[in-house]
Protein backbone atom coordinates (compact mmCIF):
# COMPACT_ATOMS: atom_id res chain seq x y z
CA UNK A 1 0.00 0.00 0.00
CA UNK A 2 2.88 2.27 0.37
CA UNK A 3 3.41 5.57 -1.22
CA UNK A 4 7.12 5.63 -1.11
CA UNK A 5 8.02 8.37 -3.04
CA UNK A 6 12.10 8.44 -2.85
CA UNK A 7 12.32 5.93 0.01
CA UNK A 8 11.47 2.93 -1.51
CA UNK A 9 11.17 -0.99 -0.43
CA UNK A 10 14.20 -3.81 -0.80
CA UNK A 11 13.05 -7.43 -1.91
CA UNK A 12 14.24 -10.36 -0.60
CA UNK A 13 16.38 -10.48 -3.44
CA UNK A 14 18.92 -7.06 -2.91
CA UNK A 15 18.90 -7.77 0.60
CA UNK A 16 22.38 -9.62 0.95
CA UNK A 17 23.59 -6.40 -1.27
CA UNK A 18 22.05 -4.07 0.86
CA UNK A 19 23.42 -5.93 4.15
CA UNK A 20 27.08 -6.15 2.51
CA UNK A 21 27.30 -2.92 1.11
CA UNK A 22 29.40 -0.63 2.94
CA UNK A 23 27.68 2.45 1.66
CA UNK A 24 24.02 1.37 2.61
CA UNK A 25 22.60 2.19 6.12
CA UNK A 26 20.08 0.48 7.56
CA UNK A 27 17.54 3.06 8.87
CA UNK A 28 14.70 2.27 11.47
CA UNK A 29 12.63 5.26 12.33
CA UNK A 30 9.61 6.18 14.22
CA UNK A 31 7.03 8.28 14.82
CA UNK A 32 3.95 9.06 17.68
CA UNK A 33 0.37 9.13 15.71
CA UNK A 34 -3.25 8.59 16.77
CA UNK A 35 -4.93 5.67 17.77
CA UNK A 36 -5.82 2.69 15.25
CA UNK A 37 -8.37 -0.34 15.67
CA UNK A 38 -5.42 -2.92 14.96
CA UNK A 39 -8.03 -5.65 14.77
CA UNK A 40 -9.96 -4.22 11.92
CA UNK A 41 -6.71 -3.06 10.08
CA UNK A 42 -5.98 -6.52 10.20
CA UNK A 43 -9.13 -8.13 8.81
CA UNK A 44 -8.74 -6.22 5.78
CA UNK A 45 -5.05 -7.05 5.33
CA UNK A 46 -5.51 -10.82 6.27
CA UNK A 47 -6.69 -11.42 2.99
CA UNK A 48 -5.01 -8.60 0.67
CA UNK A 49 -1.36 -8.93 1.87
CA UNK A 50 0.84 -11.56 1.55
CA UNK A 51 2.76 -11.49 4.66
CA UNK A 52 0.91 -10.03 7.73
CA UNK A 53 2.02 -10.49 11.85
CA UNK A 54 -0.42 -9.43 14.52
CA UNK A 55 0.68 -9.68 18.58
CA UNK A 56 -1.14 -8.77 21.66
CA UNK A 57 -0.39 -9.22 25.17
CA UNK A 58 -3.74 -7.42 26.58
CA UNK A 59 -2.97 -7.54 30.05
CA UNK A 60 0.05 -5.06 29.68
CA UNK A 61 -1.57 -2.78 26.54
CA UNK A 62 0.91 -4.33 24.22
CA UNK A 63 -0.27 -4.78 20.38
CA UNK A 64 1.11 -3.84 17.24
CA UNK A 65 0.81 -5.43 13.73
CA UNK A 66 3.17 -5.41 10.07
CA UNK A 67 1.73 -5.85 6.97
CA UNK A 68 4.22 -5.21 4.44
CA UNK A 69 7.87 -6.75 4.19
CA UNK A 70 11.22 -5.53 3.44
CA UNK A 71 12.67 -9.13 3.98
CA UNK A 72 12.43 -12.36 4.69
CA UNK A 73 15.18 -14.76 4.86
CA UNK A 74 14.57 -18.57 5.86
CA UNK A 75 16.65 -20.73 7.44
CA UNK A 76 17.66 -24.55 8.38
CA UNK A 77 16.69 -25.69 12.28
CA UNK A 78 20.84 -25.71 13.04
CA UNK A 79 21.47 -22.08 11.51
CA UNK A 80 20.57 -19.96 14.68
CA UNK A 81 24.27 -18.91 14.44
CA UNK A 82 23.67 -17.61 11.11
CA UNK A 83 20.73 -15.83 11.57
CA UNK A 84 22.86 -13.96 15.08
CA UNK A 85 25.58 -12.73 12.35
CA UNK A 86 22.92 -11.11 9.81
CA UNK A 87 21.34 -9.49 13.08
CA UNK A 88 24.62 -8.55 14.05
CA UNK A 89 25.59 -6.96 10.86
CA UNK A 90 22.39 -5.29 11.14
CA UNK A 91 22.33 -3.90 13.90
CA UNK A 92 26.09 -2.51 13.18
CA UNK A 93 24.83 -0.69 10.23
CA UNK A 94 21.36 0.66 11.99
CA UNK A 95 20.35 4.29 12.18
CA UNK A 96 17.42 4.98 14.38
CA UNK A 97 15.51 7.47 16.18
CA UNK A 98 13.96 5.04 18.53
CA UNK A 99 16.04 6.23 21.71
CA UNK A 100 13.73 9.26 21.40
CA UNK A 101 10.96 6.99 23.10
CA UNK A 102 13.07 5.70 25.29
CA UNK A 103 9.90 4.50 27.64
CA UNK A 104 8.79 2.38 24.67
CA UNK A 105 10.18 -0.84 23.49
CA UNK A 106 9.94 -0.45 19.87
CA UNK A 107 10.11 -3.66 17.69
CA UNK A 108 12.08 -3.93 14.39
CA UNK A 109 12.47 -7.81 13.45
CA UNK A 110 10.31 -11.12 13.89
CA UNK A 111 11.12 -14.39 13.87
CA UNK A 112 9.31 -17.79 13.76
CA UNK A 113 10.34 -21.40 14.41
CA UNK A 114 9.19 -24.73 13.40
CA UNK A 115 9.08 -27.64 16.28
CA UNK A 116 12.01 -29.31 15.00
CA UNK A 117 10.49 -32.86 13.61
CA UNK A 118 11.00 -31.99 9.56
CA UNK A 119 7.86 -33.76 7.50
CA UNK A 120 7.79 -31.19 4.75
CA UNK A 121 4.25 -31.40 4.64
CA UNK A 122 1.86 -29.72 1.74
CA UNK A 123 -0.28 -28.51 5.05
CA UNK A 124 2.85 -26.51 6.62
CA UNK A 125 4.57 -25.49 2.70
CA UNK A 126 3.90 -21.70 3.05
CA UNK A 127 6.49 -21.54 6.61
CA UNK A 128 10.05 -22.27 6.51
CA UNK A 129 12.29 -23.90 9.71
CA UNK A 130 12.97 -20.87 10.86
CA UNK A 131 11.87 -17.38 9.28
CA UNK A 132 13.71 -14.30 9.95
CA UNK A 133 11.32 -11.26 8.79
CA UNK A 134 12.29 -7.32 9.15
CA UNK A 135 8.97 -5.66 8.17
CA UNK A 136 8.77 -2.72 6.31
CA UNK A 137 6.00 -0.87 7.91
CA UNK A 138 5.17 -1.74 12.04
CA UNK A 139 2.22 -0.43 14.21
CA UNK A 140 3.05 -0.56 17.56
CA UNK A 141 0.62 0.51 20.77
CA UNK A 142 1.25 0.51 24.28
CA UNK A 143 -0.57 1.93 26.87
CA UNK A 144 -2.75 4.17 24.94
CA UNK A 145 0.37 5.73 23.28
CA UNK A 146 0.98 4.53 18.94
CA UNK A 147 3.69 4.45 16.54
CA UNK A 148 3.89 3.98 13.24
CA UNK A 149 7.70 2.43 12.49
CA UNK A 150 9.52 2.01 9.03
CA UNK A 151 12.34 0.00 8.30
CA UNK A 152 14.28 1.05 4.94
CA UNK A 153 17.74 1.02 3.65
CA UNK A 154 19.38 4.04 2.12
CA UNK A 155 22.54 5.28 1.03
CA UNK A 156 23.09 8.50 3.41
CA UNK A 157 21.45 10.80 4.94
CA UNK A 158 20.69 12.55 1.94
CA UNK A 159 17.06 11.89 2.31
CA UNK A 160 17.02 12.67 6.15
CA UNK A 161 14.71 15.55 5.23
CA UNK A 162 12.10 12.75 4.00
CA UNK A 163 11.78 10.49 6.58
CA UNK A 164 9.16 12.55 8.99
CA UNK A 165 7.17 13.13 5.34
CA UNK A 166 7.30 9.41 4.33
CA UNK A 167 5.89 8.01 7.84
CA UNK A 168 3.14 11.21 7.34
CA UNK A 169 2.17 9.59 4.15
CA UNK A 170 2.22 6.30 4.88
CA UNK A 171 -0.29 7.25 8.62
CA UNK A 172 -2.46 9.22 6.16
CA UNK A 173 -2.96 6.11 3.62
CA UNK A 174 -3.31 4.19 6.90
CA UNK A 175 -6.24 6.51 8.67
CA UNK A 176 -8.16 6.66 5.01
CA UNK A 177 -8.37 2.82 4.92
CA UNK A 178 -9.76 2.47 8.56
CA UNK A 179 -12.32 4.78 7.54
CA UNK A 180 -13.27 2.68 4.89
CA UNK A 181 -13.49 -0.29 6.56
CA UNK A 182 -16.44 -1.35 8.56
CA UNK A 183 -16.26 -3.01 11.69
CA UNK A 184 -17.89 -6.74 11.98
CA UNK A 185 -18.78 -8.50 15.30
CA UNK A 186 -20.35 -11.30 13.34
CA UNK A 187 -18.34 -14.54 12.83
CA UNK A 188 -20.16 -16.74 10.42
CA UNK A 189 -17.75 -19.25 9.25
CA UNK A 190 -18.94 -22.92 10.46
CA UNK A 191 -16.57 -25.71 11.14
CA UNK A 192 -17.57 -28.84 10.11
CA UNK A 193 -15.25 -31.92 12.12
CA UNK A 194 -13.50 -34.01 9.70
CA UNK A 195 -12.18 -36.03 12.58
CA UNK A 196 -12.16 -40.32 12.45
CA UNK A 197 -14.83 -41.30 13.93
CA UNK A 198 -12.37 -44.06 15.73
CA UNK A 199 -10.43 -40.42 17.57
CA UNK A 200 -10.29 -41.56 20.91
CA UNK A 201 -9.62 -45.40 19.84
CA UNK A 202 -6.87 -44.59 17.87
CA UNK A 203 -5.73 -41.89 20.53
CA UNK A 204 -5.61 -45.06 23.12
CA UNK A 205 -3.81 -47.05 21.17
CA UNK A 206 -1.00 -44.34 20.91
CA UNK A 207 -0.81 -43.78 24.19
CA UNK A 208 -0.74 -46.94 25.41
CA UNK A 209 2.22 -47.75 23.22
CA UNK A 210 4.22 -44.67 24.39
CA UNK A 211 3.71 -45.69 27.97
CA UNK A 212 4.96 -48.94 27.38
CA UNK A 213 8.09 -47.66 25.67
CA UNK A 214 8.68 -44.94 27.96
CA UNK A 215 10.41 -47.22 30.46
CA UNK A 216 11.89 -49.29 27.89
CA UNK A 217 13.36 -46.01 26.32
CA UNK A 218 14.21 -44.83 29.79
CA UNK A 219 12.04 -41.46 29.14
CA UNK A 220 10.82 -39.65 31.86
CA UNK A 221 7.98 -38.06 29.98
CA UNK A 222 6.93 -37.32 26.34
CA UNK A 223 4.12 -34.83 24.86
CA UNK A 224 2.08 -36.21 22.53
CA UNK A 225 -0.51 -34.09 20.47
CA UNK A 226 -3.27 -34.42 18.49
CA UNK A 227 -4.49 -32.75 15.65
CA UNK A 228 -7.91 -32.28 14.59
CA UNK A 229 -8.80 -31.11 11.21
CA UNK A 230 -12.05 -29.19 10.21
CA UNK A 231 -13.66 -28.19 6.75
CA UNK A 232 -14.97 -24.00 7.21
CA UNK A 233 -17.95 -22.77 5.87
CA UNK A 234 -17.63 -18.97 4.44
CA UNK A 235 -15.46 -17.01 5.65
CA UNK A 236 -13.40 -16.54 8.85
CA UNK A 237 -13.73 -12.91 10.71
CA UNK A 238 -10.53 -12.23 11.65
CA UNK A 239 -11.19 -8.91 13.74
CA UNK A 240 -13.90 -10.94 15.64
CA UNK A 241 -11.46 -13.90 16.43
CA UNK A 242 -8.82 -11.88 17.31
CA UNK A 243 -11.35 -9.37 19.71
CA UNK A 244 -12.69 -12.61 21.19
CA UNK A 245 -9.24 -13.60 21.65
CA UNK A 246 -8.35 -10.75 23.68
CA UNK A 247 -11.40 -10.60 25.63
CA UNK A 248 -11.61 -14.16 26.64
CA UNK A 249 -7.61 -14.89 27.05
CA UNK A 250 -5.63 -11.24 28.37
CA UNK A 251 -3.37 -13.10 30.17
CA UNK A 252 -2.01 -14.70 27.10
CA UNK A 253 -0.22 -13.25 23.85
CA UNK A 254 -2.53 -13.70 21.17
CA UNK A 255 -1.19 -13.69 17.90
CA UNK A 256 -1.94 -14.27 13.77
CA UNK A 257 0.87 -14.61 11.29
CA UNK A 258 0.22 -15.63 7.78
CA UNK A 259 2.36 -16.12 4.90
CA UNK A 260 1.62 -16.80 1.36
CA UNK A 261 -2.12 -18.33 1.46
CA UNK A 262 -1.78 -20.00 5.28
CA UNK A 263 -2.82 -18.30 8.60
CA UNK A 264 -1.17 -19.70 11.90
CA UNK A 265 -3.24 -18.15 14.90
CA UNK A 266 -3.79 -18.72 18.92
CA UNK A 267 -3.57 -17.91 22.03
CA UNK A 268 -0.46 -19.22 24.02
CA UNK A 269 0.16 -18.95 27.71
CA UNK A 270 3.66 -20.06 27.70
CA UNK A 271 6.64 -18.06 27.57
CA UNK A 272 9.61 -18.81 26.11
CA UNK A 273 11.72 -16.39 27.15
CA UNK A 274 11.56 -12.20 27.50
CA UNK A 275 15.02 -10.01 27.78
CA UNK A 276 15.84 -6.63 28.60
CA UNK A 277 19.06 -5.66 28.56
CA UNK A 278 21.03 -8.04 30.78
CA UNK A 279 17.84 -9.52 32.69
CA UNK A 280 16.06 -12.20 31.20
CA UNK A 281 12.87 -14.06 32.17
CA UNK A 282 10.85 -17.27 31.62
CA UNK A 283 8.38 -19.67 33.26
CA UNK A 284 7.88 -23.14 33.75
CA UNK A 285 4.63 -23.63 32.53
CA UNK A 286 3.71 -27.75 33.30
CA UNK A 287 1.06 -29.73 35.01
CA UNK A 288 -2.70 -28.80 34.38
CA UNK A 289 -6.40 -29.80 35.79
CA UNK A 290 -9.75 -28.24 34.46
CA UNK A 291 -11.61 -25.58 35.46
CA UNK A 292 -14.28 -25.63 38.45
CA UNK A 293 -17.86 -25.19 37.66
CA UNK A 294 -18.34 -22.78 40.71
CA UNK A 295 -15.61 -20.67 42.65
CA UNK A 296 -15.83 -23.70 45.52
CA UNK A 297 -15.26 -26.35 42.92
CA UNK A 298 -12.33 -24.38 41.12
CA UNK A 299 -10.54 -23.87 44.47
CA UNK A 300 -11.01 -27.69 45.07
CA UNK A 301 -9.75 -28.04 41.68
CA UNK A 302 -6.54 -25.92 42.21
CA UNK A 303 -5.29 -27.37 45.57
CA UNK A 304 -5.18 -31.09 43.92
CA UNK A 305 -3.21 -29.79 41.22
CA UNK A 306 -1.16 -28.10 43.69
CA UNK A 307 -0.59 -31.79 45.89
CA UNK A 308 -0.85 -34.37 42.70
CA UNK A 309 2.23 -36.14 43.15
CA UNK A 310 2.19 -36.19 38.86
CA UNK A 311 1.74 -33.25 37.96
CA UNK A 312 4.24 -31.58 40.61
CA UNK A 313 6.45 -33.99 38.85
CA UNK A 314 5.92 -33.44 35.48
CA UNK A 315 6.46 -29.66 36.55
CA UNK A 316 9.77 -29.85 38.47
CA UNK A 317 11.43 -31.92 35.69
CA UNK A 318 10.53 -28.33 33.88
CA UNK A 319 12.25 -26.37 36.20
CA UNK A 320 15.48 -28.59 36.35
CA UNK A 321 15.45 -28.38 32.62
CA UNK A 322 15.18 -24.87 32.52
CA UNK A 323 18.31 -24.03 34.88
CA UNK A 324 20.39 -27.20 32.50
CA UNK A 325 19.62 -24.93 29.61
CA UNK A 326 20.39 -21.45 30.42
CA UNK A 327 23.40 -22.41 32.79
CA UNK A 328 26.00 -21.49 30.39
CA UNK A 329 24.94 -17.87 29.27
CA UNK A 330 23.76 -16.74 32.89
CA UNK A 331 25.39 -15.73 36.08
CA UNK A 332 22.47 -15.83 37.82
CA UNK A 333 19.01 -17.71 38.02
CA UNK A 334 16.81 -17.11 40.65
CA UNK A 335 13.45 -19.18 40.83
CA UNK A 336 10.10 -18.72 42.77
CA UNK A 337 10.00 -21.22 45.98
CA UNK A 338 7.10 -22.68 45.00
CA UNK A 339 4.66 -22.71 41.83
CA UNK A 340 1.57 -21.00 41.84
CA UNK A 341 -1.80 -21.62 39.63
CA UNK A 342 -2.32 -19.83 36.39
CA UNK A 343 -5.78 -19.55 35.59
CA UNK A 344 -7.47 -19.58 32.04
CA UNK A 345 -11.09 -19.64 31.33
CA UNK A 346 -11.43 -23.28 30.55
CA UNK A 347 -7.52 -24.58 32.38
CA UNK A 348 -5.41 -24.18 34.88
CA UNK A 349 -1.48 -24.78 35.30
CA UNK A 350 1.32 -24.62 37.70
CA UNK A 351 3.75 -21.94 36.85
CA UNK A 352 6.99 -20.95 38.46
CA UNK A 353 8.78 -17.77 37.22
CA UNK A 354 12.61 -17.79 36.41
CA UNK A 355 14.76 -14.43 36.50
CA UNK A 356 18.41 -14.17 35.92
CA UNK A 357 21.06 -12.07 34.42
CA UNK A 358 22.70 -12.53 31.46
CA UNK A 359 26.63 -12.85 30.46
CA UNK A 360 25.90 -11.47 27.13
CA UNK A 361 23.22 -9.79 25.48
CA UNK A 362 24.38 -11.58 22.03
CA UNK A 363 23.82 -14.71 23.16
CA UNK A 364 19.88 -14.65 23.41
CA UNK A 365 19.69 -17.05 20.03
CA UNK A 366 21.97 -19.64 21.26
CA UNK A 367 19.52 -19.51 25.09
CA UNK A 368 16.33 -20.17 22.68
CA UNK A 369 18.28 -22.92 20.88
CA UNK A 370 19.37 -24.55 24.00
CA UNK A 371 15.50 -23.71 25.22
CA UNK A 372 13.63 -25.03 22.75
CA UNK A 373 11.70 -27.32 22.47
CA UNK A 374 10.83 -26.90 25.82
CA UNK A 375 9.64 -29.98 27.92
CA UNK A 376 6.30 -28.55 28.12
CA UNK A 377 5.93 -29.11 24.33
CA UNK A 378 8.15 -31.73 24.02
CA UNK A 379 9.58 -34.00 26.94
CA UNK A 380 12.43 -35.30 29.06
CA UNK A 381 15.32 -35.95 28.10
CA UNK A 382 14.98 -33.90 24.49
CA UNK A 383 16.19 -36.09 21.87
CA UNK A 384 15.05 -39.15 22.90
CA UNK A 385 11.30 -37.76 23.48
CA UNK A 386 11.94 -36.32 19.64
CA UNK A 387 12.41 -39.71 18.22
CA UNK A 388 8.92 -41.16 19.85
CA UNK A 389 6.81 -37.97 18.80
CA UNK A 390 8.38 -38.21 15.28
CA UNK A 391 7.70 -42.34 15.81
CA UNK A 392 3.92 -41.72 17.34
CA UNK A 393 2.31 -38.51 15.58
CA UNK A 394 1.30 -39.26 12.15
CA UNK A 395 1.31 -35.74 11.07
CA UNK A 396 3.32 -32.47 10.96
CA UNK A 397 2.89 -30.01 14.02
CA UNK A 398 4.99 -27.31 11.63
CA UNK A 399 4.51 -23.97 14.01
CA UNK A 400 2.16 -25.49 16.71
CA UNK A 401 4.69 -25.80 20.08
CA UNK A 402 7.26 -24.40 17.91
CA UNK A 403 8.09 -20.34 18.27
CA UNK A 404 7.58 -16.68 17.30
CA UNK A 405 8.91 -13.81 18.52
CA UNK A 406 9.71 -10.18 18.37
CA UNK A 407 12.75 -8.10 19.18
CA UNK A 408 14.55 -4.46 18.51
CA UNK A 409 18.46 -3.59 18.36
CA UNK A 410 18.29 -2.27 22.07
CA UNK A 411 18.81 -5.46 23.48
CA UNK A 412 14.96 -6.28 24.14
CA UNK A 413 13.01 -9.04 22.81
CA UNK A 414 9.97 -11.13 23.52
CA UNK A 415 9.35 -14.83 22.53
CA UNK A 416 6.29 -17.73 23.27
CA UNK A 417 5.92 -21.27 22.45
CA UNK A 418 3.01 -21.22 20.11
CA UNK A 419 1.01 -23.89 21.54
CA UNK A 420 -3.24 -23.29 21.48
CA UNK A 421 -2.72 -22.68 18.25
CA UNK A 422 -4.22 -23.36 14.69
CA UNK A 423 -3.58 -23.34 11.16
CA UNK A 424 -6.03 -21.99 8.24
CA UNK A 425 -5.12 -23.07 4.82
CA UNK A 426 -7.36 -23.90 1.50
CA UNK A 427 -10.68 -23.59 3.28
CA UNK A 428 -9.49 -26.08 6.36
CA UNK A 429 -8.71 -25.31 10.33
CA UNK A 430 -6.24 -27.77 11.73
CA UNK A 431 -6.58 -27.39 15.14
CA UNK A 432 -3.62 -28.73 17.89
CA UNK A 433 -3.02 -29.36 21.37
CA UNK A 434 -0.77 -31.77 23.23
CA UNK A 435 0.11 -33.32 26.95
CA UNK A 436 2.77 -34.83 28.93
CA UNK A 437 2.45 -39.07 28.85
CA UNK A 438 4.27 -40.52 31.57
CA UNK A 439 4.21 -43.69 33.24
CA UNK A 440 1.17 -44.11 34.41
CA UNK A 441 -0.69 -42.17 32.66
CA UNK A 442 -4.25 -42.98 31.49
CA UNK A 443 -5.20 -42.41 28.02
CA UNK A 444 -8.84 -41.51 28.32
CA UNK A 445 -7.68 -38.46 31.19
CA UNK A 446 -4.76 -37.20 28.48
CA UNK A 447 -7.50 -37.24 25.76
CA UNK A 448 -9.57 -35.06 27.98
CA UNK A 449 -6.59 -32.96 28.82
CA UNK A 450 -6.14 -32.39 25.19
CA UNK A 451 -10.24 -31.37 24.08
CA UNK A 452 -9.84 -28.94 27.30
CA UNK A 453 -6.77 -27.02 25.54
CA UNK A 454 -8.40 -26.99 22.14
CA UNK A 455 -11.47 -25.04 23.10
CA UNK A 456 -9.39 -22.27 23.08
CA UNK A 457 -9.80 -22.17 19.05
CA UNK A 458 -12.57 -24.25 18.56
CA UNK A 459 -14.41 -21.89 21.13
CA UNK A 460 -14.59 -19.14 18.71
CA UNK A 461 -17.08 -20.62 16.20
CA UNK A 462 -20.74 -21.51 16.92
CA UNK A 463 -21.12 -24.55 16.20
CA UNK A 464 -17.57 -26.04 18.67
CA UNK A 465 -19.88 -28.19 20.67
CA UNK A 466 -20.69 -30.02 17.76
CA UNK A 467 -17.04 -30.93 16.70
Amino acid sequence: MSNTSQITANTSNDFSENLSDPNKIFFSYAAKISQLKFTLLLEHFATKADDVFYYAEPENNISFLSFEILNKQSFSFDNYELLADEISVLKSKLVSNHSDYEKFNLPIFITSVKFPIKNNSEEWNDFNDLDFIVPKIILFQHSGTCFIIANFFSESFSHHENFNEFLERETELIYNLENRLQESTANTAILKSLNDKDDFENWKNKIESVVKEIKHESIEKVVIARRVENEISTTINWQKTLDDLNKKYPTCTNFLFKSGKSIFFGSTPEILIKYSGNTFFTEALAGSIKRGTNPDHDKLLENELLQSDKNNVEHDAVIDYIKKSVFNFVDKVEITKNPVVKKLPNIQHLQTSVTGTLKSKDQIFKIISSLFPTPAVCGIPKDQSLKMIEKTENFDRGLFSGVIGWFNADSYGEFFVTIRSALVKDNKLYAYAGCGIVEGSDPKEEFEETQLKLKPILSLFSNADKN
